[in-house]
């Protein structure tokens, strides 16, 4: 992070011991992101000695010379859930501004590029073949943690349990066959990608048991589900296009209050506000 450059009323000025006047600029000064003052090189064997390191510290101390305000970032774009519910509040967007001179050139922040990962990730936990459906959903059953994935209704072996496992979801729809630990019939249940579209087939999971000793009469397991996809290179104006054809299975995006995009700060934010009938939602902001 950037240090804060320093105000104050004019330049440090003081009086050497040898009685020379000694005038610093305020430019040679800043504050790190602990709030302590940073002295340029060029000027640290001055204000390392006395009486320079005795005055610096009581202008600081005093706020003759303190942090100069950083202007408040401003909304960059707004980030939407595609579908509604709260598994919205499980995407994350992560934003990484490249550092990468453009050729030829440019001062252009629109023309600055930038990667996007949008990733969900639904946990669940406690787990049986007989309750999956209604925690999951499905074409018939409204589940009470709708993410990623629902159950084809049907499929479901309720007196099973599923081994370990992970994978993709495959095929058209896309669907992944979930094993037994031993017995028949080998598949206990079946997911299903929770709506149509290729990018279902970017759907990986991950089954784990619960095993305990001595073993429990009525195990259950734990599912993970997550979809993560990143693009680089993208731009202002070529920010519309991207998140429809990579991103558009799980976000949108709109321009903010000021009618336009604007160059995203680096980081990672979660949408939150998802719930029957809502769009989780997210504001990403500038970095200045």
């Amino acid at each position: 992070m950037a240090n804060t450059p320093a105000t104050g009323n004019g330049p440090f000025e003081f009086t050497s011991s040898g009685g020379k006047q000694i005038s610093i600029p305020l430019t040679a000064f800043s504050f790190d992101s602990s709030g302590n003052i940073v002295v340029d090189a060029a000027w640290q064997a001055i204000t390392n000695a006395q009486p320079a390191s005795a005055l610096l510290t009581y202008a600081v101390q005093e706020g003759l010379l303190a942090p100069a305000a950083v202007p408040s970032p401003f909304p960059a774009m707004i980030i939407k859930a595609a579908d509604s519910g709260a598994g919205g509040n499980s995407i994350s967007i992560t934003v990484a501004v490249s550092s990468v001179v453009t050729s030829p050139p440019t001062n252009d922040p629109t023309l600055v590029p930038f990667s996007l990962t949008v990733t969900e990730t639904d946990t669940y936990t406690g787990l049986t073949a007989a309750t999956i459906e209604s925690v999951l959903g499905s074409s018939v059953v409204t589940g009470s943690s709708p993410g990623l994935a629902q159950i084809v209704h049907g499929s479901v072996d309720a007196s099973g349990v599923p081994k370990q496992q992970n994978g993709f979801l495959s095929g058209s729809p896309a669907e992944f066959d979930v094993q037994a630990v031993s017995g028949s019939p080998a598949t206990i249940f079946i997911l299903a990608a929770k709506k149509s579209g290729a990018d279902g087939t970017n759907t990986q999971l991950w089954i784990t048991p619960n095993n305990t000793s001595p073993p429990s009469p009525n195990p259950t397991f734990g599912l993970k589900v997550q979809w993560s996809r990143m693009v680089s290179g993208i731009t202002l104006p070529t920010l519309d296009a991207t998140v429809q054809s990579s991103f558009g299975y799980e976000i949108t995006v709109s321009k903010p209050s000021s009618g336009a995009y604007s160059l995203p700060a680096a980081g990672v934010t979660t949408l939150s506000g998802g719930g029957p009938g809502n769009n989780a939602s997210a504001v990403l902001f500038t970095g200045q």
